[in-house]
């Protein structure tokens, strides 16, 4: 069962604004930022939810009602073929926009689970499209987020049929560090949300073969790792590897 919708209580009497939306980089798709031109309409509601870990934002075959930005905390994205066959397709850390994937068929085609409590905030899509018909600027940053979240799978597609072992574990790890230093955390030392086995899902390997090149990478000191503890100490080296 979903989690209960928590409505946000806005701190700006003047612009009915919260702080944290103003500086929200997505907040011209929703109408959150302070525009003065543009206010926000005063019947529309903008509300989170909170996500407890293990739940999920959507499910596969969920009708498409609400996109969902990923204000703190982090999911994993999960398709499932008619065989029952699992891929991760990603795991979104905050700034993320989510349910992206429902546009074109009306349903979501992924479960989004949160891997941690997580706080999203609950888009309505026909407000988005709203919102992009009357504002072109806010078009064109939504078409870019769909293009970036093209651009993703590209990359996975890629990982999946072109690199080796060492080169795919390397690659994930640096785009853990650049996904960490985007979001204002250490580049070098964090916490691996999702477990070993979704590591060599998503990378397409078996678990034992994901531990056995986190045991060489850090023989050859490029990373320390203690359970999910991971310290990267050599990120050039690690950038040099994935490239092949």
């Amino acid at each position: 069962m979903d989690s209960p919708i928590v409505v946000t209580n806005y701190t700006d009497s003047a612009t009915g604004v919260s702080a944290d939306c103003d500086r929200c980089a997505l907040a011209r798709i929703c109408r959150a930022g302070s525009d003065a031109a543009r206010p926000p309409p005063s019947d529309m509601v903008r509300c989170r939810r909170l996500i407890h870990r293990g739940e999920s934002v959507y499910r596969a075959g969920d009708a498409l009602q609400n996109l969902y930005v990923l204000r703190s905390g982090s999911v994993k994205l999960r398709a499932t073929n008619r065989a029952g066959l699992e891929q991760i397709m990603g795991f979104p850390s905050a700034g993320a926009l989510l349910g992206l994937d429902a546009i074109e068929s009306g349903t979501h085609r992924c479960d989004a689970i949160a891997l941690e409590d997580s706080l999203v905030c609950v888009l309505p899509f026909s407000d988005i499209m709203g919102r992009c018909r009357e504002d072109f600027s806010c078009a064109q940053q939504f078409h870019r987020l769909i293009a970036h979240d093209i651009d993703q799978y590209r990359r996975l597609l890629l990982t999946l049929g072109c690199m080796k072992t060492e080169q795919r574990v390397a690659d994930f790890l640096v785009g853990m560090s650049d996904q960490m230093s985007a979001n204002g955390y250490s580049p070098l030392a964090f916490t691996l949300k999702m477990t070993r086995e979704d590591i060599a899902n998503h990378l397409g390997m078996k678990v034992e073969t994901v531990c056995r090149v986190l045991g060489r990478l850090q023989e050859a000191s490029l990373v320390n790792v203690s359970r999910r503890q991971l310290q990267i100490r050599d990120v050039d080296a690690l950038r040099q590897m994935s490239s092949g």
